[in-house]
């Protein structure tokens, strides 16, 4: 089979949509190389034995895009890259979809790996790319690369929070979705899930109810459960208003006054907003024994720690919070200049903005989404 050069696959097998790090890249790349040939495969995973088919046919098609395509870029792992080594004239990018280094994953969790994972889990990456240098040693060893292929780019997904128009534009939607946020001081509940494949659970240890009492009338609570969470795993039982999967965390980020989570790479990103953060781990000691953390929590973590709903109340006090480390936190997790991630990843894999593609009246991108 002839392998198109021109050709830029982004592909996912965890959600039906283009997001995140990929939907980043996907912008970055059309505005810059719009003469590129691009194909999305967006392709989640499913239990289901129906599923498990209709998923074996799409990883047909994975491998025949593998074998033929310039550049493939995943944000999780792919089963067609892993199975076998792709060819020479193919470079395989791993971006991941989370941000820095705080969970342990991949092939360096503390869970062990059940069989095929073992085999087969993350291999035959060229490159990967993490947020910063800090982060560098702990994807090398999750991916089990050496260093050297370990690029600290920066994350693609952390520049829409230096870009104003672009959050002015999520929030305009999330307030058109959810008109009762408007003028109110949003207090954001966004936790990360626990166990893994079909054994994944909520978290527990917040009451909402219990909360929403304690709240001022111009306060509204909000869910935003996991997107790897079946609806059915979450209890949404006392919260004002629970959002929708098509909304990702880092558009609700733009009205959040208040986010409330625990183990979420999401905390990163909202570091960039300096506004309020508390996190409620009840299980902190659990969760660093299993998967396992890259830092140490209870000291180098940004806000307010507490281990329950009287907790939470307590924090939620105006004058509980201490902005005073996020600047250090941000420089060791993100860098000194975030909000260049994607360019430098076009300037790194792409090359410089062709001179032709940069007059107007060029041809419109050729996307094709498989």
């Amino acid at each position: 089979m002839p392998l198109d050069r021109r050709r830029i696959v982004l592909a996912t097998a965890r959600v039906p949509r283009l997001d995140g790090n990929l939907a980043a890249l996907h912008t970055a790349m059309r505005a810059r190389h719009p003469r590129r040939r691009y194909v999305l495969l967006l392709e989640p995973y499913s239990y289901g034995l129906a599923g498990k088919l209709r998923y074996f046919a799409r990883l047909i098609r994975g491998m025949y895009y593998l074998r033929t395509s310039g550049l493939f870029v995943v944000d999780n792992a792919y089963l067609p890259i892993h199975v076998a080594p792709h060819r020479p004239g193919t470079t395989v990018v791993q971006v991941w979809h989370a941000v820095g280094a705080l969970k342990r994953f991949g092939r360096d969790a503390t869970t062990p790996l059940r069989e095929p994972e073992r085999r087969f889990l993350h291999r035959h990456y060229d490159y990967v790319v993490c947020t910063a240098e800090r982060s560098r040693a702990a994807w090398a060893a999750a991916f089990d690369l050496p260093a050297e292929r370990v690029l600290p780019l920066g994350s693609p997904r952390t520049d829409f929070f230096v870009d104003p128009a672009a959050m002015d534009a999520a929030r305009r939607r999330v307030l058109a979705t959810y008109p009762t946020l408007a003028g109110r001081r949003v207090i954001l509940h966004a936790p990360t899930f626990r166990g893994r494949g079909m054994a994944k659970q909520a978290a527990a240890g917040l009451d909402p109810a219990r909360l929403r009492a304690a709240l001022s009338p111009d306060d509204v609570l909000v869910l935003k459960a996991h997107p790897n969470l079946a609806p059915a795993a979450t209890d949404v039982a006392g919260y004002d208003v629970v959002i929708d999967a098509q909304f990702e965390i880092n558009d609700l980020l733009t009205v959040t006054d208040i986010l409330i989570t625990d183990y979420s790479s999401s905390i990163f990103e909202y570091a960039l907003l300096r506004r309020p953060l508390i996190l409620l781990v009840p299980d902190l000691t659990a969760y660093e024994a299993d998967p396992g953390l890259y830092l140490d929590y209870r000291t180098e973590m940004i806000g307010t720690q507490v281990l329950d709903t009287d907790g939470v109340i307590e924090a939620i006090r105006p004058d509980a919070f201490d902005f005073g480390p996020y600047d250090g936190f941000i420089e060791r997790h993100l860098g000194s200049s975030p909000g260049r991630a994607s360019e430098q990843f076009v300037e790194r894999f792409l090359g410089p903005q062709p001179g032709a593609e940069q007059r107007s009246g060029t041809l419109p991108p050729h996307v094709r989404h498989e």
